[in-house]
Order: C-alpha cells, then sequence, then structure tokens
C-alpha cells in the first residue's frame, strides 16, 4: 500500500503544481474578495478528496492516505505562496473561516472545520520511505521533502509556511497541529518572514496575520498554546529546533 500512495502522490504533484501557480499569478496581480472566495472553495474542494464519499460503506483508512497527504502538501504550498506575494489579509481569512466538512464527516452539531483539518499524516508511506529498521517521524513530511522541486517555492518556503501554521494553531482555541516538516529543519536556521518581524514594520504584518498587534499579547498568547497542545510531550518530537526561537519571539518589534 505505501508503493500505491507513493505513485499515486507522485501523480497528483502536477495537481498541487497547477494550484500554486494560480495562486502566485492571482494574488501577485490582486488581493481582491473575488480572488480570496474562489481560494477558500478551492481549499474547502481539497478537504473533500481526503474524505470517503456516502456510497462507501466498507473501507480501509490506507485508501484515502494519498489524497490526505496531497492536501496536506497542497495546502503548506499554498500558505507559502500566498507568504511569496505578501497577501496578509488572505492569510487572515485562511487562518479565520469555517470550512463545511465532507457529508461523511458531519456530526451532529459539527458541521464545520477550521485549517487544522488540512493536516495529514500516512503511516504506510514508512514502509517504502523510512530507512532499513528505523520509522519515521512523519512519512508525509518525508515525501513532501522528497517531492520539493519548484524553485520559487522551495523547501524551505515550506517549512516556513508550517511554522506560521503551528503559530497559528498555538493561537487558535482548541487547535492542533503537528508541524512535520519541520523535523527537516537544522538547528538554528532563521525564516525570513519571522526574522523581518524584527522591526515594526514588519511585525505589523504578521499582526494582519494573527490579529494580535501587541507584541507581549501575542508572546502571552503562544505561552498558552504552547502548554494547551503539550508540545513538549508530543511523540517522537525529536525536533531539531526551538518552535520559539525560529518564531523569533523574543526579538519580535524590538526594532522601530
Amino acid at each position: 500500500m505505501g508503493a500505491t500512495v507513493l505513485e499515486l502522490c507522485g501523480k497528483l504533484k502536477h495537481v498541487r503544481n497547477h494550484i500554486v501557480d494560480w495562486v502566485l499569478l492571482e494574488s501577485g496581480a490582486t488581493s481582491s474578495d473575488e480572488f480570496c472566495q474562489a481560494l477558500l472553495e478551492v481549499l474547502e474542494r481539497l478537504m473533500d478528496l481526503k474524505a470517503r464519499t456516502p456510497e462507501v460503506t466498507t473501507w480501509n483508512d490506507s485508501w484515502f492516505e494519498a489524497h490526505t497527504v496531497f492536501v496536506y502538501e497542497t495546502f503548506l504550498y499554498i500558505i507559502a505562496a500566498l507568504l511569496k506575494t505578501n497577501s496578509f489579509a488572505i492569510l487572515r481569512e485562511i487562518f479565520t473561516s469555517r470550512y463545511l466538512l465532507p457529508e461523511t464527516q458531519r456530526r451532529g452539531d459539527i458541521q464545520f472545520g477550521s485549517f487544522v483539518a488540512f493536516w495529514g499524516r500516512s503511516e504506510t508511506l514508512n514502509a517504502v520511505l523510512a530507512p532499513e529498521g528505523r520509522r519515521l517521524f512523519s512519512p508525509a513530511a518525508k515525501l513532501i521533502e522528497r517531492q520539493a522541486d519548484r524553485g520559487d517555492v522551495p523547501f524551505k518556503a515550506v517549512m516556513q509556511a508550517e511554522l506560521l501554521v503551528l503559530l497559528m494553531a498555538f493561537l487558535t482555541p482548541g487547535a492542533w497541529w503537528y508541524p512535520g516538516t519541520l523535523h527537516y529543519a537544522s538547528y538554528g536556521r532563521d525564516f525570513p518572514f519571522f526574522l523581518r518581524a524584527t522591526t515594526h514594520r514588519d511585525f505589523e504584518k504578521l499582526a494582519v496575520i494573527t490579529g494580535i498587534d501587541e507584541v507581549e499579547k501575542l508572546r502571552e498568547a503562544v505561552i498558552e498554546g504552547h502548554k494547551r497542545l503539550s508540545e513538549g510531550q508530543w511523540p517522537n518530537s525529536h525536533f531539531e529546533i526551538s518552535f520559539w526561537s525560529s518564531m523569533n519571539m523574543d526579538k519580535l518589534d524590538t526594532i522601530k
């Protein structure tokens, strides 16, 4: 099954690239409400891809792993593309919007989901991507790293996008996110968007996304998010970076 997931994800990479090309083109030309709404609709349709359809009554979760990883990967690339084009208001919309869940995932009053629904995992990929005798902390992230072949949106930009998603998970009540790609961030690596936010001018860009314009309130909220997600107790949380340092928390908005 792992080989099948790997093959399907390879084929879906072309779809990922078409979506990223569209986001770069449209967001680079306009930040209109029309484009924002179109993008939110695309994201909702992506969510549908990772869910079983109503007519499927007997299934194995591994059948949907390729599409689950594709959605996770494409979501991170969309965030990276919007950071590249300085589309901060659109990013705010993505992180605060509620998405209608696929029909088979609706339960009682639970009809809508947040951005965390785009996270994905795959266990079957361990069999084809992990070194012999070992298991990967995040097989899905390994595949994303392996398929990162775009010059305009390199893997470092994808990791930076996931760091931003993690920040928003810290800030969003009830949200959870495991940042798999950050297993591949070497110790001490700087992420330009967060590093630039040392200056007040660029911190204001981050503030548009987070909705928090006072740096001390942001730090307090991130600390609370760390506690809520029990980040230090995550299984296999052997990251080579400090999320706090990578987000540049101590130096944000220190240069006026």
